[in-house]
């Protein structure tokens, strides 16, 4: 009787790497919504998701520069956002261990939760009823052989916008400060996995499925190479 064959998802036939390109325009105006972070479109990064056969329904893109990393989550629809939160988990490791299991004081976990509807109901008052961009926490990495140091808030700066057909763009601007061991001098290869989900839509992810501990164990990231 022969055994039953073992499905091996696409994301262990290989080891993804995205580029992240260099830009000096950063973090630009964070007083005007949407415009924080201009990423063009050779920013994007291939997802895992898309990869394994389910189509990404956001756009992310990524960029650097010698003060620190950006990430932008472009929802531009064609179907409008389902009321509810959309939550994103992102991990990044500023040195790229790949030989570890645990993660290490160079390992970051970063959560975010936001309701776009709400900031698209709030747009439409009084310019000062607008609501601030989605604040960014920082979470213990459960079983890391040592934390990270927990990132001074004024470090982070994140902008969200929203569009007149219900989609949302989040920015997010890691200095190098809020990201420990970040030094583009020393090192440009980076561990970097994320999860983000809305309201009707699947898990759009960078590194392996929900039934992988890709939230503690950095050896399943992806490799983000920082280029000029």
């Amino acid at each position: 009787m022969s055994a039953a064959p073992v499905n091996i998802p696409a994301d262990f036939y290989f080891q993804l790497e995205n580029l992240a390109r260099r830009f000096d325009n950063l973090p630009g105006k964070l007083n005007v919504p949407g415009t924080m972070c201009e990423l063009g479109p050779d920013f994007k990064l291939v997802s895992s998701s898309d990869l394994g056969g389910a189509p990404d329904w956001l756009d992310v893109r990524c960029g650097w520069s010698t003060t620190g990393i950006a990430f932008v989550f472009d929802y531009k629809g064609p179907k409008k956002v389902i009321p509810g939160l959309v939550k994103l988990n992102l991990w990044i490791d500023t040195r790229n261990t790949r030989n570890v299991h645990r993660a290490t004081r160079f390992c970051h976990q970063f959560r975010l939760e936001f309701d776009p509807t709400i900031v698209i109901a709030r747009k439409r008052g009084p310019k000062e009823s607008m609501a601030p961009g989605a604040e960014p926490s920082q979470i213990r990495i459960n079983r890391a052989l040592a934390d990270a140091p927990v990132a001074d808030r004024d470090s982070i700066f994140t902008d969200l916008s929203t569009n007149e057909l219900g989609g949302f763009r989040l920015a997010i601007f890691f200095t190098s400060e809020a990201l420990n061991g970040f030094d583009v001098e020393v090192n440009r290869m980076l561990g970097l996995a994320y999860r983000i989900q809305a309201p009707g839509r699947d898990w759009q992810r960078l590194g392996p499925g929900l039934e992988f501990p890709v939230a503690e164990d950095p050896s399943l990231w992806t490799v983000l190479e920082l280029v000029d």
